[in-house]
């Protein structure tokens, strides 16, 4: 039976049928590259016994692999001493973070993780260097525990005085700058979302990179750990105790930030899938597929769903030459009276979108929403960079209840992360970038608990003055959807009706925390379709993140020119449309690429690989629904100031008349010519007071002698 002490031997022999021009080209580019990067299958292939060895005792092996290594790199005449990293570990050395136990200490281990935290670097002795200040003697000694540092006991007779440091007959100086030094970081993991059970907590571990490994992971990051899972005495007040905490000495790590590779998808589920693309009611299908227990057939609630479907689809980002960089996700923001099903389709989206969150805006830690630095969370004294929900959240969706509510840090974070679609971190010596490129779907509630009819008369009642979000920030959303909770009889009934029917189809909570009955969503796991309330045809949910994951990871619609004139048609018209009743404010630039990442989405709900002219038709009519919508409520959708146009073209057309008649009139008019100009535009006096007031107050007008009046 092959022992640990036999690996050194098996080594040498396989690197020298196996690997010898790898390990040439590796000495001779020492110091540029560190490590030798090794698949286990290749190992597996040579020798099975050797193979299981590494797994059962990683730790003796490939310490012995490293001096293997240098010995052949000093033979082929070069002074390096590369580290091997082994990637690629079989199925059956893969756990999850919670699976990790008592067994698998000091076993080789791998687990797919999401990183949410990382220190900064510090650097720490590897291999000490003591001198005897009795006799000058030098002592090396290895240093395997990053928490303590090991001195000698005594000076070796042998080339040495013999003296011990007990009862004081002799020190020892730790000689640093000729000690071994490596790079360390500690950084904090935690298991897939998608693994977690409901109602459980996510496991989070404490991982050891040292080396060429710190530095190289950020958090939103997911990876496959490759490492020796290892435990420290727990102590409590400085004394120890018979507990231990584990942690991972981290060996290796392989990126696994592929769009949606997590979900599974079998050539029966992707017939399937192009079958139901060709169903002609698909948009019909898709939209009461979205939280089915939120009634359709209101037409608000309907295109409301519609953009989600949009949403969840996405359009398509793309990299360019000089650099830069366009999203392709949609935006969504819900502006409503409490009550409305808000926070319902939030956490529906958040559970049904392949990488998805649900958050709220005030945050759980000091990342809140974006990210930050915060100092002392591994108990080391040093700064650490922990990732918010929108880096978590990376290639997936984000829903953000009480948007509003955020800290001012991540307001002024979320302009960037939104747009640019990533975070900037300069703090404690900290300098980092992290993505965030998720669609963000935010719910808003007004100051008072409702909205309140907006009255152009009334400053207060202004959009901007009921909630408590700058309009910049309004402004990066490519769909901003108010809806009030108006009193309709009818609607009403039926939405009362609605709700009381989704009641009688749930399981009781109790049965199934007793066991007594099963979770609704495990019945379905293997359909494809069900039936809602009103007895109509939906997708299963399961089946509905298999069909957006696969048209997102094999569709990339592009437009042509057809596609671009019927856009830029749009958009050019709506900014030469100036009429106060419509626009106050041109459309932004912005509108445009909304427009042109919807009509990718609904591309891809189709399967298709480009955009139609049909799409783009379809993307203007979204775009001018949710615009009406918000008309309807007396908003301005295109300058999202939250000023009601009426109020908005009043000041407009009060400043004009100040003006002319200053003009003709040498520099200064009188308040009666005024409200006789304004009279004619059907503006009445008390209007015409309260714009004159305001226009002063912000310097625009002033008033050298009682009822006169001049520009600034």
């Amino acid at each position: 039976m092959l022992q640990v002490h036999d690996s050194a031997a098996r080594w040498r022999s396989f690197f020298e049928e196996s690997c010898a021009n790898q390990i040439s080209t590796l000495a001779a580019s020492w110091p540029k590259q560190i490590s030798f990067s090794l698949d286990f299958a290749q190992i597996q292939s040579w020798d099975v016994p050797f193979a299981e060895l590494i797994l059962n005792h990683p730790r003796a092996t490939i310490r012995n692999a490293d001096t293997v290594l240098a010995t052949l790199c000093r033979e082929s005449g070069y002074e390096a001493n590369p580290r091997i990293r082994i990637i690629g570990l079989p199925p059956d050395a893969l756990n999850k973070l919670r699976e990790i136990s008592s067994d698998e200490v000091e076993t080789f281990t791998t687990s797919e993780v999401i990183v949410t935290k990382v220190s900064e670097l510090k650097p720490r002795i590897y291999n000490a260097i003591f001198t005897c200040t009795t006799c000058g003697n030098t002592i090396e000694i290895a240093q395997p525990n990053e928490l303590e540092l090991v001195e000698p006991l005594e000076c070796p007779e042998t080339g040495g005085c013999g003296r011990r440091r007990a009862g004081g007959q002799t020190r020892f100086d730790l000689r640093w700058e000729d000690s071994t030094m490596v790079d360390n970081q500690w950084i904090e993991v935690q298991e897939l979302p998608e693994n977690v059970k409901p109602g459980s907590q996510p496991v989070r571990l404490s991982v050891l990179a040292e080396a060429e490994l710190a530095g190289k992971h950020v958090p939103g990051e997911r990876i496959r750990i490759n490492g020796i899972p290892y435990v420290r005495t727990l102590k409590r007040g400085g004394a120890k105790t018979p507990m231990f905490d584990v942690y991972i000495s981290l060996h290796s790590s392989e990126r696994k930030n592929i769009p949606l590779e997590e979900i599974e998808i079998n050539p029966s589920e992707i017939e399937e899938i192009e079958k139901v693309a060709e169903r002609d009611d698909l948009v019909e299908l898709f939209v009461r597929s979205i939280a089915p227990s939120i009634i359709v057939g209101e037409e608000k609630m309907n295109w409301i769903k519609k953009s989600l479907v949009f949403q969840l689809l996405g359009g398509v980002a793309r990299k360019y030459g000089d650099g830069t960089r366009t999203r392709g996700d949609i935006h969504i923001l819900l502006l409503g009276d409490p009550g409305v099903a808000k926070s319902q389709i939030l956490s529906f989206m958040g559970r049904i979108s392949p990488r998805g969150r649900f958050t709220t805006g005030g945050g759980t830690s000091a990342a809140g929403l974006t990210a930050a630095a915060v100092r002392d969370a591994f108990n080391d004294g040093r700064f650490s960079l922990e990732a918010g929900a929108l880096v978590l959240a990376d290639l997936g969706l984000c829903a953000v209840d009480e948007f509003d509510k955020m800290t001012p840090d991540d307001r002024g974070a979320m302009h960037e992360a939104m747009e640019q679609q990533r975070i900037n971190i300069n703090k404690g010596g900290i300098s980092a970038t992290m993505p965030t490129r998720c669609a963000v779907l935010a719910a808003a509630n007004p100051r008072d608990g409702r909205f309140k009819d907006v009255d152009w008369g009334d400053p207060s009642t202004y959009l901007h003055k009921q909630i408590d979000l700058p309009p910049p920030l309004i402004s990066r959303f490519d769909m901003v959807w108010m809806i009030q909770d108006s009193v309709d009889r009818g609607r009403d009934r039926r939405i009362g009706e609605h709700i009381i029917r989704v009641k009688r189809t749930g399981v009781p909570e109790h049965l199934i925390e007793s066991g007594h009955s099963v979770q609704p969503d495990e019945l379905l796991k293997d359909q494809n379709f069900t039936t809602d309330v009103d007895g109509n045809e939906v997708l299963t949910a399961d089946f509905l993140q298999k069909y957006v994951a696969h048209s997102k990871r094999t569709y990339h619609p592009t437009s042509d020119d057809k596609v671009m004139a019927i856009l830029v048609d749009h958009y050019t018209e709506k900014r030469q449309k100036m009429d106060d009743d419509v626009n106050s404010v041109s459309l932004t630039a912005r509108t445009i690429e909304a427009t042109l990442r919807m009509a990718e989405a609904r591309a891809r709900l189709f399967l298709r690989d480009h955009v139609t002219e049909e799409d783009a038709t379809q993307a203007i009519a979204m775009d001018g629904i949710w615009r009406h919508l918000a008309n309807d409520s007396n908003i301005n959708p295109n300058d999202h100031t939250g000023v009601p146009k009426r109020a908005q073209s009043a000041e407009k057309t009060i400043m004009s008349i100040v003006r002319n008649l200053c003009r003709e009139l040498e520099g200064e008019c009188t308040q009666n010519q005024i409200y006789n100009s304004a009279l004619e535009q059907g503006i009445d006096e008390d209007i015409v007071d309260r714009v004159l007031d305001t226009q002063a107050a912000r310097g625009h007008l002033y008033r050298p002698r009682i009822g006169i009046w001049r520009v600034s």
